[in-house]
């Protein structure tokens, strides 16, 4: 396992991620063999056309694929530890508290780190409801 605060490993590494997901007609790959790496203070973009498979990475490396999602082959490594080797209880203590994922739309959709609760109170509270 990588040390947390060892500047020369990756805080994010994705090795040959593929994703399919389950249809009538059978599994359909939506994401084949994407691999990267994020060093701490860089950022990425991922960048390509309607359907191409970007949020399916990110969804991938939340572990929110929804029932008909599988995590086909390949490794998610978050400062060293695998994500796809946690516990649900685990990957609980690790989502909103060190990774979260930013939807592309922002206004429209639920903040993964805040609780139901606080955000229909905000909606509440401009709403005058």
């Amino acid at each position: 396992m990588a040390e947390i605060d060892d500047l020369s490993n990756p805080v994010l590494a994705l090795d040959n991620l593929c994703v399919s997901y389950d249809t009538r007609e059978g599994a359909v790959p939506a994401v084949v063999d994407v691999s990267l790496s994020l060093q701490q203070g860089e950022c990425v973009g991922l960048v390509g056309e309607s359907g191409c498979g970007k949020t399916t990475v990110a969804l991938a490396i939340m572990r929110y694929l929804g029932a008909h999602g599988r995590l086909m082959r390949g490794r998610i490594l978050f400062k060293g530890r695998d994500l796809l080797q946690l516990s649900p209880k685990m990957l609980r203590q690790v989502r909103g508290a060190e990774v979260t994922m930013v939807y592309q739309e922002p206004t429209t959709a639920l903040n993964p780190s805040l609780t139901i609760g606080t955000q229909l109170q905000e909606v509440c509270a401009i709403t005058g409801g």
